[in-house]
């Protein structure tokens, strides 16, 4: 049973943890921001834990120097990507604390971010997990005003879910959990957010956005590269509506719930940004494909997409 809400307690002990790959050129960047962020009175970090997954000898030496000189810093090397959600599980083994931020290592959270986070879920014991609204970076040409156009929408849709007590979906770039609605993941899960946020949704905690926490996120350059990063997003969706029953509450599958309402949130997403009108049938179009696509994956018996291929990467 899901505890009634009440004030804060004088103390929350919270750990954050950070899931790095590759060469993780952003990390030092974020740590940075970590260490600089004024976090709520009362509220006291315990740990940051980083799962380095295949990074370079350079970041894994880097990333030992920094432990050495931080009591408080927990580095866990994989010398090989195994998947996101086995490295979230890692950092579920190690956290202690009231509470858990997960933030990932090529995000960059505004000033303030992290704190109003916390002060929103600890404002109530209802909520479950919370997180903050994604940013767009350097998103220049026609791949770029689709990006802004299809993080418009899903901020769009977000927010007024959230206003209606009816999300369920939380997007993974940082977020902010409460220990008690915290589940281990699959081991083939692809969409972790969307996981953690269903699964706490499905045991009676309200999953909360939060407009005025921003987070800088990395996006593709390429429209390919879009393409294969959505039919990603949407064969895990796939994949939560399998496993939990109900499907992440997220543009696409309003699509279906709630037609009228995707075209409100639509038009909005539009009247804020009006030139962003002529990537519409751009966007269409990839979506449709990439639909296509996840279907397919999720028609066929064999694994797919863990670990994710990186937009960039050479396959």
């Amino acid at each position: 049973m899901v505890l009634s809400s009440s004030a804060p307690r004088l103390e929350n002990e919270f750990s954050i943890g950070i899931c790095a790959a590759d060469h993780a050129a952003k990390l030092n960047e974020l740590l940075d921001t970590i260490n600089k962020e004024r976090y709520p009175t009362g509220f006291v970090l315990n740990s940051i834990i980083i799962v380095g997954s295949g990074l370079n000898q350079e970041a894994c030496l880097i990333l030992r120097a920094l432990a050495a000189r931080n009591a408080k810093l927990i580095v866990i090397e994989e010398p090989v990507r195994r998947g996101k959600a086995e490295a979230i599980n890692r950092i579920l083994e190690e956290y202690t604390g009231s509470f858990l931020v997960l933030v990932n290592s090529d995000a960059h959270p505004e000033r303030g971010a992290i704190a109003r986070l916390l002060s929103v879920i600890a404002e109530d014991n209802n909520v479950g997990m919370v997180s903050a609204s994604p940013v767009l970076g350097d998103a220049p040409g026609i791949t770029g005003a689709v990006l802004r156009l299809m993080w418009g929408v899903h901020n769009e849709c977000l927010q007024t879910l959230n206003e209606g007590g009816r999300n369920n979906h939380c997007c993974d770039e940082l977020t902010v959990l409460r220990s008690s609605a915290i589940r281990k993941l699959p081991q083939d899960t692809v969409n972790d957010g969307a996981f953690l946020a269903g699964s706490a949704y499905a045991e009676g905690y309200s999953i909360q956005f939060c407009q005025g926490a921003s987070v800088l996120i990395d996006v593709p350059s390429r429209f390919p590269d879009v393409l294969r990063q959505r039919r990603r997003i949407l064969y895990g969706h796939f994949q939560i509506r399998r496993v939990t029953g109900k499907s992440p509450r997220t543009m696409e599958s309003m699509l279906v719930i709630d037609p009228r309402m995707s075209f409100v949130m639509l038009a909005r997403t539009l009247r804020k940004s009006p030139r962003l009108i002529v990537a519409l049938p751009i966007a269409i179009i990839g979506e449709a494909i990439s639909v296509a696509m996840a279907i397919l994956d999720t028609m066929s018996a064999k694994a797919k997409h863990v670990p994710w291929t990186r937009f960039g990467a050479k396959s």
